[in-house]
């Protein structure tokens, strides 16, 4: 539109009228589904070997990189994108738990190399069992959230904060801690084994439809509010958004 200076009303017009605002957002996967493939090879490693299914005190020296990058990196970096699908539980328990496997990682890397003494995870270690205070009080938080969505993911939510609260077991001493890490590491393989059963989710859904023949065999038992929820949801005033203007994103998880 050509504004000449002669026009008054035509420039006032322009100058005071409302501004138009828009909010694109670019569509991306689900970020969970990444975050929780990362969790579920890295726990079961890891919590497999804890409870006394294979290997020796010398296997972290190997297994190390894989949970470092698969389950601490790719986690870390679906957290982020949790941001940017806004999904806050995403963005909260991935980053989190991907922080954890990524300084497990290290710490592995770092008793390989001679760097920092061993610690026996059946005995006291409360070191250890100060980061598991931690990521079970936010774990519990997220369990709680997510019986919002889906039986599944309730289930592995809450099976990891069981777990990861028993491990607290290294603050004290004796046999009990040895019995409470194992019993630990049974409730962490099975929030692995339900996270792979909710990227199993994802992959079949995105190949053959939510609603396809294949996806019921698949079931994740959505509750009532994640099934009557919008396919889009409106913003809550996120930074950058006005709560009265109507945004909307794609839900990430």
């Amino acid at each position: 539109m050509a504004l000449n200076s002669h026009d008054v009303q035509k420039v006032d017009s322009f100058i005071n009228r409302e501004p138009e605002v828009r909010i694109v957002l670019q569509p991306i996967a689900p970020p969970a589904a990444l975050g929780l493939a990362g969790f579920a090879g890295s726990t079961w490693i890891t919590a497999s070997w804890i409870a006394g299914w294979w290997g020796s005190e010398t296997s972290p020296t190997i297994f190390f990189p894989f949970v470092a990058f698969w389950g601490g990196l790719s986690q870390f970096i679906a957290g982020l994108y949790g941001f940017h699908a806004r999904d806050t539980l995403v963005s909260v328990i991935n980053t989190m738990w991907g922080a954890f496997w990524m300084s497990e990682g290290l710490m592995f890397l770092l008793n390989t190399t001679g760097a920092l003494p061993a610690g026996d995870i059946h005995a006291h270690l409360p070191e250890l069992a100060s980061w598991f205070v931690v990521l079970a009080a936010f774990t519990w938080v997220g369990a709680i959230a997510a019986t919002a969505r889906d039986v599944i993911l309730a289930t592995l939510l809450f099976s990891l904060a069981i777990g990861t609260t028993i491990a607290c077991c290294l603050f004290a001493y004796g046999n009990g801690v040895n019995i409470g890490i194992k019993v630990a590491a049974y409730f962490w393989m099975l929030a692995a084994l339900l996270a792979w059963w909710r990227v199993a989710v994802y992959l079949i859904e995105e190949a053959y439809g939510p609603k396809s023949g294949i996806a019921k065999f698949f079931p994740v038992f959505r509750t009532s509010t994640e099934k009557s929820a919008p396919m889009v949801v409106p913003g809550l005033g996120e930074p950058g958004v006005k709560r009265d203007v109507h945004e909307y994103s794609v839900r990430g998880i």
